[in-house]
């Protein structure tokens, strides 16, 4: 990694969400072994800081994919990166929140490759 300027928490902020979001995969790549950032209640994901801070809205009631986030691995809204996402799937027969599922189950949806038949 080059080396960077030091920032103020206002300044890191401040930046664009690109920006931002490429500062704290560096700072997990750097600090973290790669690893995406363990979060909980306590101590929320940076990203979704950023969105709360920086109030951004998103444009969706729903969206057909969810994303995960580049820092802490979480579903996300894939175009304005909030954190506060219902994850969908029909995986067991039935439409259910992902946010109940077992660990394993979880990966099982991650490793499932779409295609698009059209």
């Amino acid at each position: 990694m080059s080396e960077r300027q030091e920032m103020s928490t206002e300044e890191l902020f401040a930046l664009p969400k690109d920006k931002f979001v490429e500062r704290c995969k560096d700072w997990c790549n750097e600090f973290n072994n790669g690893q995406p950032i363990k979060t909980d209640e306590n101590n929320p994901c940076p990203v979704h800081v950023w969105v709360a801070i920086n109030g951004v809205k998103c444009a969706h009631d729903t969206v057909a994919n969810v994303a995960q986030c580049p820092v802490c691995d979480q579903p996300v809204c894939p175009d304005c990166m909030n954190h506060s996402v219902h994850q969908l799937s029909r995986v067991t027969g039935y439409i259910s929140n992902v946010s109940g599922w077992n660990a394993g189950k979880k990966q099982e949806l991650k490793d499932r490759v779409r295609s698009d038949l059209k």
